[in-house]
């Protein structure tokens, strides 16, 4: 029998629909559940941990969960119908500009699009009265990422870079697949001459299944000689593994081994559990969590991360991020500079996300890796409450910005909840 946890409103993922759901524990885990009037009841995996941590992360992460609504009128009291597809509620601690959505992939889990798209690319133009619109809205700091499709197919990407650096913007973070950075380190120089100072490297594993299951083809030795160029322009990488279950969840440890190897070039490792939008198969899509992700990361370091070592977010919502910080010792081992303890939210709080990412993610000698990752979310399991705090946002072509997961939320056929935003 289930436990009631707390409601909140989330969406149908047959029709978008807002609806209310409830988030419940059962057998050692937490569940969201809801059900559409024309579409039924269904049932979402959400945190693989007992109820009693679940709520005591949310507590670490400023949530006060005897605050949560525990019904539907709670719900509607606290909260406005059709929020889903509106503005964002609080300052961007980074945002992401969308500068094309050609790829020169065609990944099964791929969010940015559906087959039949029309093509979008903003002219040079375009992309810099939006960065401009970014940086009145987001003041001196902001956190800026160059995003697709692969921005890289785009012959004029240094001159979108330009504009980002000529605007203020001393952190640029290029958002790709590596293909074109594993052709030569010419090419990496061109972007960090430019001004892109981080590459947000997708790097799903080091042995093939990693890589035939997203890409259907083996693409490690492209992934590390992309790293390796990078690190010759000058350029920092964080290498960031969508980890899916059956692929490459046996392959954390070693990606934190491969990432130890290449410090300091490479500043972090910010693993994305798998979401379902876009393009994806139909039939059973299996979930991992953030709470089995860290298990595993202590496992298959043979505890030289721990789950201690790892706090909540508390500007964005708890459920959406882990974050470990760890120094690199004269043995090679990783020491934790985290202490785990409760922390408060702050209006303020994407102040001091911009100081960190930017000491932590910009080029430097220091022998220090982030670990941390991110849960986006989908239709299955979106949470009004977790959007309301949403810290990574697009930059919107109506001058608007909105959370990241609405932006690219789109039913089981493809179609978006906002489409033509960015």
């Amino acid at each position: 029998m289930s436990k009631l946890l707390s409601y909140t409103l989330s969406v149908c993922p047959y029709c978008l629909k807002e609806i209310p759901a409830k988030m419940t524990a059962e057998q050692g885990a937490v569940y969201m559940e809801k059900s559409c009037p024309e579409h039924g009841s269904m049932k979402t995996l959400i945190w693989e941990d007992s109820p009693e941590n679940y709520l005591k992360w949310l507590e670490d992460g400023g949530i006060r969960t005897e605050d949560l609504p525990r019904s539907e009128e709670e719900v509607y009291e606290q909260m406005r119908e059709g929020e889903f597809a509106g503005c964002a509620q609080v300052q961007p601690c980074s945002a992401a500009l969308m500068t094309t959505n050609r790829c020169n992939m065609n990944c099964p889990v791929c969010f940015t699009r559906k087959k039949g798209d029309p093509c979008y690319e903003p002219t040079v133009d375009t992309c810099r009265a939006q960065l401009a619109f970014y940086r009145a809205h987001a003041g001196a700091g902001g956190l800026v990422e160059l995003c697709g499709g692969e921005p890289t197919v785009r012959e004029d990407l240094p001159e979108i870079a330009e504009a980002a650096r000529a605007l203020g913007f001393s952190y640029v973070q290029l958002n790709t697949n590596g293909l074109r950075l594993s052709e030569s380190t010419e090419y990496c120089q061109v972007l960090k001459d430019s001004g892109v100072t981080t590459v947000y490297l997708g790097f799903d594993g080091v042995r093939e299944g990693a890589y035939t299951t997203k890409y259907g083809r083996n693409l490690f030795d492209e992934k590390r000689r992309a790293v390796e160029n990078c690190a010759k322009a000058g350029l920092a990488v964080v290498l960031v593994p969508c980890v899916i279950p059956g692929s490459n969840d046996d392959q954390l440890g070693e990606i934190i081994r491969f990432a130890k190897g290449y410090m300091p070039a490479v500043r972090g490792v910010y693993f994305q559990p798998v979401s379902y939008f876009g393009i994806y198969p139909e039939g059973e899509n299996p979930r991992i969590t953030i709470p089995e992700v860290i298990r595993r990361l202590e496992a298959q370091t043979e505890g030289e991360v721990k789950n201690q070592d790892f706090l909540p977010g508390a500007y964005e919502h708890a459920a959406c991020t882990f974050q470990g910080i760890f120094l690199c010792d004269e043995t090679g081992k990783l020491r934790s500079l985290n202490r785990r303890m409760r922390r408060e939210k702050r209006t303020d709080g994407y102040r001091s996300i911009r100081k960190s990412t930017k000491l932590l993610w910009l080029p430097g000698n220091q022998r220090m890796l982030s670990i941390g990752g991110m849960a986006f979310q989908d239709a299955w399991n979106l949470d009004l409450l977790r959007i309301r705090r949403c810290s990574v946002q697009i930059i919107g072509r109506d001058r608007q910005m909105r959370p990241l997961c609405t932006k690219y939320l789109s039913d089981i056929y493809g179609n978006k909840l906002c489409p033509g935003i960015a």
